[in-house]
C-alpha cells in the first residue's frame, strides 16, 4: 500500500512538471504574437489599422518567422540620365555641331569675314550640320560705308516742267544692319554680300509751265513728296546677280516742302520767275511704298558688260512694273564685284582697277498701275485738281545715257534722262542727274 502511494506521488509530480513545461512553450512573447491568418498585429485588430501599421507588422521578426532583410533601393533615374548622356545620338550630334560652329566662326573671323545673321540662309548654314552634297550658302556683311548724294533738275535742258527737281541722300553702313526695319526687307537665299542703308528723298512736279497762275486743266498737277527709305542691297558676284529692296515712308503734299524748295531755288537764279500755282498742289497724304529691283548679268567682258534690270513698286505713291537693259563700255571693273565704287585698300585686296571710266546706256519700259503725283493721294481725296484713271498713260518708256568716273573711293555720275508722256496730251520730258559717291 505504501509502495503504491509512493508510486502515485511520483507520477503526479512528473505530470505537473510536464504540464508546466508545455504551458511555457506555448505562451512565447505576447507583445509580438501574430494572428495566424492575416499576419496583422493585435494593435491592428484593436482598431489601429493602416498602411503604415501593416508594413511595420510585416517587417518585424518573430519567434516563428525569420527577420526580413530590407531591400536596397537603387537610384534608377540618376543612372538612366547618365546613360542617356552617353548613348543619345542627338546630344552627340549637338556637341559636334557646336564644335563645327565654333571652328567656322573662328575661321571667318581670321579671314575678316562677318556673317549676316539677319539672313535665314546664313543662320541655317551656321547652326546646321554641313551637307557635303550641296555647296554652303552664306551671306556676309560688307564692312564698307558710303555717302551717296544725287541731284536731278531739268534746268540744263532749258525746261521747267513735269519732273523738275529731285534730291536723294543715302548712307550705307554695316551698322545699319541693326535697323528694326531690316526684317521687312527681302531675304536672299544664296551666297552674297549685304549692304544696308537709309535714304532721304524729295521730288517735285509741276505743269508744263509755272508762269501762269490758276489750274491748267489737262496738264500735270503740282505735286511734291518727301520720304525716308530703308534699303538692303545683296550682291552675288558668283551668279552675277544683284537684289535690292526698299521700304519708303513719308508724305506727299504741302508738308513735304516742295513748294518752299522750288521757290528758294527760283529766287536764287536771276533768270527764273517765281512759280505760280502751288496752292493747287496735291494735298497731304501718306507715302508708304515698297520696291524690289533685280539686276542680272548677261554679258561680262574686259571692257563691256550688259545687265538685264527688272523693277517693281507697290504702295500709295507708285504701283508699277518695269524692265529693261543697261550697257557699260570702257575701263570698268566687273559690275557685280561691288557697288561700283570702293576705297583704295579694298580695291587692292580684290585685285580691281583703282580707276574706272566708262560710258553707259539704259532703256526700260514701264507698266503704270497708280501714280499719286498725277492721281492724288490714295486716302485723301480733297485735292482740288488731279488726273483721272483714263487720263494717265499706262505704258511709259524711259532712256538715259551718261558717263562715270571713279577713283579710289570717289565716284562721279553724270546722266541725261528722257521720258515719254505720262498722261494724255503730255510731252516728252528731259532732265539731268548728277551723282556723287564717297567711300567713308
Amino acid at each position: 500500500m505504501i509502495t503504491f502511494v509512493n508510486c502515485m506521488k511520483k507520477n503526479l509530480v512528473l505530470f505537473l512538471i510536464v504540464l508546466v513545461f508545455s504551458q511555457c512553450t506555448d505562451v512565447g512573447n505576447p507583445t509580438l504574437n501574430l494572428m495566424p491568418e492575416t499576419g496583422q498585429s493585435k494593435n491592428t485588430a484593436a482598431g489601429l489599422s493602416g498602411a503604415g501599421s501593416t508594413k511595420i507588422a510585416e517587417d518585424q521578426p518573430s519567434l516563428t518567422k525569420a527577420p526580413v532583410k530590407p531591400k536596397r533601393k537603387y537610384h534608377k533615374r540618376r543612372k538612366t540620365v547618365h546613360l542617356a548622356r552617353v548613348a543619345n545620338p542627338d546630344l552627340l550630334s549637338e556637341r559636334q555641331a557646336d564644335t563645327s560652329l565654333i571652328s567656322r566662326l573662328k575661321s571667318m573671323e581670321s579671314n575678316g569675314v562677318e556673317p549676316d545673321l539677319n539672313e535665314p540662309g546664313t543662320r541655317k548654314f551656321l547652326f546646321s550640320p554641313h551637307d557635303t552634297l550641296r555647296p554652303p550658302a552664306m551671306i556676309t556683311l560688307s564692312r564698307e560705308s558710303f555717302l551717296v548724294i544725287g541731284f536731278d533738275n531739268d534746268i540744263l535742258d532749258y525746261t521747267d516742267r513735269f519732273y523738275t527737281n529731285g534730291i536723294r541722300i543715302a548712307f550705307i553702313s554695316p551698322a545699319l544692319q541693326a535697323n528694326p526695319l531690316r526684317h521687312l526687307l527681302l531675304p536672299y537665299w544664296r551666297s552674297g554680300v549685304n549692304y544696308y542703308g537709309l535714304s532721304l528723298t524729295q521730288d517735285m512736279f509741276t505743269p508744263s509751265t509755272t508762269k501762269m497762275g490758276g489750274i491748267l486743266y489737262g496738264d500735270r498737277p503740282y505735286a511734291a513728296y518727301l520720304y525716308v527709305g530703308s534699303f538692303k542691297i545683296t550682291n552675288d558676284r558668283a551668279r552675277k546677280l544683284r537684289q535690292s529692296s526698299e521700304l519708303d515712308v513719308g508724305i506727299i503734299g504741302p508738308n513735304s516742302y516742295g513748294e518752299w524748295v522750288q521757290r528758294k531755288f527760283h529766287n536764287a537764279v536771276p533768270t527764273n520767275n517765281e512759280p505760280l500755282g502751288w496752292e493747287y498742289q496735291v494735298k497731304n497724304d501718306l507715302v508708304l511704298n515698297y520696291s524690289v529691283v533685280y539686276e542680272k548679268g548677261i554679258v561680262e567682258s574686259r571692257n563691256l558688260d550688259i545687265q538685264a534690270v527688272t523693277e517693281g513698286k507697290l504702295g500709295t505713291l507708285y504701283t508699277n512694273l518695269s524692265g529693261g537693259v543697261q550697257v557699260r563700255a570702257g575701263w570698268v571693273n566687273p559690275y557685280f564685284a561691288n557697288l561700283g565704287v570702293a576705297k583704295k585698300k579694298a580695291l587692292a585686296e580684290a585685285g580691281l582697277h583703282k580707276v574706272q571710266f566708262f560710258l553707259f546706256l539704259k532703256g526700260s519700259g514701264k507698266l503704270v498701275g497708280y501714280d499719286a503725283t498725277l492721281q492724288g493721294g490714295m486716302f485723301n481725296k480733297s485735292s482740288v485738281y488731279t488726273l483721272g484713271n483714263n487720263e494717265i498713260s499706262r505704258g511709259v518708256f524711259e532712256a538715259s545715257g551718261g558717263l562715270t568716273l571713279s577713283v579710289n573711293g570717289i565716284r562721279l555720275d553724270v546722266q541725261q534722262y528722257m521720258l515719254s508722256p505720262e498722261f494724255k496730251g503730255g510731252l516728252w520730258h528731259k532732265w539731268v542727274h548728277v551723282g556723287l559717291t564717297f567711300g567713308l
